[in-house]
């Protein structure tokens, strides 16, 4: 049986020490003057600022940041559209974040993957996000699995609709991760 072709994004499924994925996240805002839509499962990277209330803002990842600060997993309710399951372009929204460190994600390949692609890295590329169920388009890059280095592969999500190959969901581990930088400080 093929795998199914439907990107949804980043899922945390457990911990690097194997233990379970116990749903902590940190409050995050998406603020106004952000232009891009982002969607529950995106990968997001500090914008260098904050909410008026002291929250970190984040804004959506791509392949060419060196630090994502972790994974939206949903939204605080927007008061003037009740409906919307995602974040529209260019409103103040909260977000709650599961930071990256030491969390193990399930994601979609955008391509072929072999069974001897897991233990080597690749990128995370950025698809169109739905509207409909407010999922992420974001994929692991199959053209530069051995190359890319935002993620790690290390397995494969072990599902009965999930099999080795074209769109499988492998499990990943975020390899550029805000939280363990090394830069300037005290």
């Amino acid at each position: 049986m093929a795998n199914v072709d439907a990107p949804r994004g980043f899922v945390p499924k457990k911990m690097l020490d194997g233990s379970p994925y116990n749903g902590g996240t940190i409050k995050c805002a998406l603020l106004a003057a952000d232009s891009t839509a982002t969607f529950i499962g995106d990968l997001v990277k500090f914008s260098g600022t904050a909410s008026a209330e002291g929250y970190p803002s984040v804004a959506q990842g791509a392949a060419t940041d060196t630090a994502f600060a972790g994974v939206i997993t949903s939204f605080d309710a927007d008061p003037t559209n009740l409906e919307s399951k995602y974040r529209l372009a260019s409103t103040l929204r909260l977000c709650n974040v599961v930071p990256a460190l030491d969390v193990i994600f399930s994601v979609q390949c955008d391509g072929a993957f072999a069974i001897t692609d897991i233990g080597n890295t690749a990128d995370v590329v950025v698809g169109a996000g739905d509207t409909a169920t407010g999922l992420s388009g974001m994929e692991l890059n199959s053209a530069n699995i051995g190359t890319g280095v935002n993620l790690h592969i290390v397995g494969v999500d072990e599902r009965p609709d999930n099999e080795i190959g074209t769109n499988a969901d492998l499990l990943v581990r975020i390899n550029e991760s805000a939280f363990r930088s090394v830069g300037a400080g005290v």
